[in-house]
């Protein structure tokens, strides 16, 4: 069933895109942990394991934040939920710089809790409310808005770390929260949710003005069997872009390549991931979940599988694939998390079921905790070749998925039909 869209509305659409994706830009400054961590050693004092702990809390933090805003939403609209977000996320960069120096549970606090928690309100809030304007190219709104966030740590983070060279920790700080408040701000000022009856069938019984409910009948991921077996596909994939994205520079060390170099690959690895969510949201579009499932895990098989390879070989060139795969497969999941909670359960509880989509993060960040645990950081070899074995594991959780997901709609039918 096609979906006409007039002209004003496509003009109005564009505009919240390019807003939010310049919002989620500078909400993706939080990833740049990896660039400030030195810089925050340095200004602070303090011993860079106790300083790397604060991107675990931060992720957490994340997720706990984007399941909040569901309710925050209910609560406050999506102007001042939105207009939150800009707050502990001002707060969070502002009280580190003036205040990290106090303690490292400060920069656990501020940094890690408030600035984690109030990214993740932001993210969901501008992705649930612009997507609801693209109900035809949902795929496509998710990877350019979540380019943006992926890229943030990249363009703003590389920028920010400069200034910190010249200006110092603390006024830099102090202005990145205070810009990403006012890019915020600006955005919560124009966004909003679509009114229904925006979107129409055109064909359908010659009546162009045909509504098409947004306010679809939905049901929730936690009570749908195969949801269980997308979390575990997503939490895999998260695991091998993490075990890659956090120890690029260092893991590329290992294989021989210079310093100078690994720099850049991690720069590189954030290109790849954040172009992927563009690639992986078209693709998305144009087939559906199981084949964009696939796409990534073959992404991740082929990572995990050269990384592997160049730990064992030594030849640079396979770490080189196998990293800007592995950042291409971690770029693909959000997408994916976004579009499939969008066309699966609809858009009555959109917000909600996207940010249990996105808790497969912490399942990522404890499955690699977990293996640093067991293996430490000197087994770089053991860790990949368990998340190898996860990669393969990965087609079989697709094929139960799909499988799962065809009674899944079954059931769902039948219930509508009673």
């Amino acid at each position: 069933m096609s979906i006409a869209i007039a002209p004003e509305v496509k003009r109005r659409r564009a505009g919240y895109l390019v807003l939010s994706t310049i919002t989620l830009l500078f909400l993706g400054l939080i990833y740049a942990f990896s660039m400030f961590a030195a810089p925050m050693c340095a200004a602070f004092g303090y011993e860079s394991a106790a300083i790397a702990q604060t991107f675990n809390i931060m992720m957490i933090s994340f997720c706990v934040g984007a399941v909040a805003e569901s309710q925050i939403e209910k609560m406050l609209g999506v102007k001042l939920t939105t207009i939150v977000s800009a707050g502990l996320f001002a707060l969070g960069f502002i009280c580190t710089g003036l205040f990290g120096h106090a303690s490292i549970g400060v920069v656990y606090g501020c940094y890690g809790m408030m600035g984690g928690f109030g990214v993740g309100v932001g993210y969901n809030v501008v992705i649930a409310t612009t997507n609801a304007w693209f109900p035809d190219r949902v795929g496509f709104s998710s990877g350019v808005m979540l380019m943006g966030f992926g890229l943030g740590s990249l363009v703003l983070g590389t920028l920010s770390v400069n200034i910190i060279g010249l200006a110092g920790l603390t006024p830099t700080f102090c202005a990145l929260g205070i810009a990403t408040a006012v890019v915020s701000v600006i955005l919560a000022l124009v966004l909003k949710r679509p009114d229904s009856g925006v979107f129409t069938v055109p064909d359908a019984v010659n009546d162009p003005t045909k509504v098409v409910q947004p306010e679809q009948p939905s049901d929730s991921p936690l009570k749908t069997p195969s949801f269980y077996l997308y979390w575990l596909w997503a939490s895999i994939i998260g695991a091998i872009g993490l075990a890659t994205i956090g120890n690029c520079a260092s893991d590329a060390q290992l294989v021989g390549i210079d310093a100078g170099f690994a720099t850049l690959l991690v720069g590189l690895v954030s290109t790849c991931n954040g172009l992927s969510r563009v690639i992986v949201g078209i693709v998305f579009d144009r087939t559906n979940v199981a084949t964009t499932m696939v796409l990534d895990a073959v992404a991740a098989l082929v990572a995990t599988a050269c990384v592997l390879g160049a730990f064992f070989t030594g030849i640079q060139a396979l770490y080189i694939v196998g990293a800007l795969c592995c950042g291409f497969c971690y770029g693909g999941v959000p997408v994916v998390n976004s579009a499939y909670s969008r066309q699966r359960f609809g858009l009555k509880n959109y917000p909600l079921n996207l940010s249990i989509c996105n808790f497969a993060t912490v399942y990522a960040s404890l499955i690699n905790m977990a293996l640093l645990a067991v293996v430490g950081t000197s087994g770089r070899q053991t860790a990949f070749t368990v998340l190898a074995v996860l990669a393969v594991l990965e087609f079989v959780i697709i094929a139960l998925f799909f499988r799962m997901m065809k009674a899944d709609e079954k059931r769902k039918a039948a219930a509508a039909t009673r």
